[in-house]
């Protein structure tokens, strides 16, 4: 092999392994920018950091649990007592939901029977309540709603005078507890007798007042 033959494939190897260096260079400083540029969206936290480092190497991390833990909080009512508050959206099931569902119902914003089940009609009902209350129209059941929901504590006594309260004396004089001239809206002796009488027949406590529990129960039967 001649010596300028041998000189050219010196070049050539040099040439490449040059082109090589330089190659993985820029390479490795895009992959830097990547990491930097993640790490600009997460917030640099102990756990921030975490999360980095696990998007680049694809391991798992706790942000599911960090998201549950988000949607739940804390209120003192004015006795002192602590309730913890969850969130829900459309889609999500609990016995909490079936609750709510209740007052919604009880206040005329729903027309089917409320269940656990946080479907999309009862998504509209909470819209109109919450343009209805000032509140902001998320469609869930968001802290402040909840808050606006539970502070409703809807009873009838005697005294108590509405048109949602005649609605429940018409289920009583349907099952016969109630003469149809007393539906009037106003709850006097004659409704506080039938309360009394259907809650005796339906195992609840003879309170005389058309509170929580049978409110549930007048509901049930709602035609």
């Amino acid at each position: 092999m001649t010596s300028k033959l041998l000189w050219k494939k010196t070049k050539d190897v040099a040439l490449y392994l040059v082109s090589a260096i330089v190659f993985v260079s820029l390479t490795s400083s895009f992959v830097v920018e990547d990491v930097y540029a993640a790490a600009d969206q997460i917030s640099m936290e102990p756990q921030g950091i975490a999360e980095v480092y696990a998007i680049n190497i694809g391991a798992k991390t706790n942000s599911n649990t960090q998201a549950e833990e988000e949607k739940t909080s804390e209120i003192t009512t004015e006795d002192g007592q602590t309730i913890v508050i969850t969130e829900y959206s459309v889609g999500e099931t609990s016995e909490e939901i079936l609750e709510y569902q209740q007052i919604l119902y009880t206040l005329g914003f729903m027309i089917n029977q409320p269940s656990t089940q946080f479907t999309e009609e009862v998504q509209t009902a909470l819209k109109t309540y919450q343009a209805m209350k000032g509140l902001e129209t998320t469609g869930k059941f968001d802290r402040s709603t909840i808050i606006s929901l539970v502070a409703e504590n809807i009873k009838f006594e005697k005294g108590d005078s509405s048109q949602l309260l005649q609605t429940y004396q018409t289920i009583l004089v349907n099952q016969g507890y109630l003469a149809e001239s007393e539906a009037n809206g106003n709850f006097g002796d004659t409704t506080e007798a039938a309360v009394i009488a259907f809650q005796k027949a339906s195992g609840l406590t003879e309170t005389g007042k058309i509170d929580s529990n049978t409110l549930k129960a007048l509901d049930a039967l709602r035609k």
